[in-house]
C-alpha cells in the first residue's frame, strides 16, 4: 500500500440570492475533501510509536488536515493532547520510524479520543489524588492510586508538571477531588 495523500474536488449545487434578480440563483460551488492513504492498523501504531506517551512530538509530529470551501489547511501538531481540541471527524496523519523505513498511518480524532479514553479509563476509579506544592506554591508532584483492568490496585505519582496538568484536567472532567497540599 503506497502512503500518499489525494484531494479530491466535489460539485456542491447550493442556493444563493442574487442581489440584482428576483428570486434564487442556482450557483454550483467546489468543496475540497482530503482522501488520505496510510496503513490502518491503530492498535499497532499507537502501542509501538509511543506518540501518545510523549509531550511532545520533535522527530514524527501529527498532521491534521482542516478543509474549508476551497482551501486545506495542514496544521503540524506537536503536542499530541491538542488532538482532542479539533472534531471527531478530522482526519489526521502520524508517522511510525522503522530502523529501514517509515510508515504513514490514517486515522482520525475520533479514533484518538477511543484510545484515548480507553487508556484513561482505569483512572476513573483513581483515589487519594494528592497534589503537592513547594513552600513558595511551586509543583513537586502528583500522587494517586487506581485500580487497573486486572484488579490490581496500582500507585503511581508523576513530578512532571506537564504530566500532572493533564492527570489533573482528566480527574477534573471525571469529577475526582484532587487534594492540594504544601510541602513541609
Amino acid at each position: 500500500m503506497s502512503n500518499s495523500l489525494r484531494l479530491q474536488r466535489q460539485q456542491v449545487p447550493t442556493l444563493m440570492e442574487h442581489p440584482t434578480m428576483k428570486g434564487v440563483l442556482r450557483v454550483t460551488c467546489r468543496m475540497v475533501k482530503v482522501m488520505t492513504s496510510g496503513r490502518t492498523d491503530l492498535d499497532e501504531y499507537f502501542r509501538l510509536s509511543g506518540v501518545f506517551e510523549s509531550e511532545k512530538l520533535n522527530h514524527t509530529p501529527l498532521l491534521i488536515f482542516i478543509t474549508s470551501e476551497y482551501t486545506v489547511t495542514v496544521p503540524i501538531i506537536e503536542k499530541p493532547s491538542d488532538l482532542i481540541l479539533y472534531p471527531d471527524d478530522t482526519p489526521v496523519m502520524g508517522q511510525l520510524r522503522g530502523e529501514w523505513h517509515s510508515d504513514f498511518f490514517q486515522f482520525n480524532v475520533r479514533d484518538y479520543r477511543q484510545f484515548f479514553e480507553n487508556r484513561m479509563g482505569p483512572l476513573k476509579s483513581a483515589k487519594n489524588m494528592i497534589r503537592v506544592g513547594g513552600p513558595q506554591g511551586g509543583y513537586r508532584h502528583l500522587s494517586y492510586e487506581y485500580v487497573d483492568q486486572n484488579g490490581s490496585t496500582v500507585h503511581s505519582s508523576t513530578h512532571i508538571k506537564s504530566q500532572a496538568e493533564s492527570l489533573e484536567a482528566f480527574f477534573a472532567a471525571s469529577q475526582i477531588p484532587v487534594l492540594v497540599q504544601k510541602a513541609h
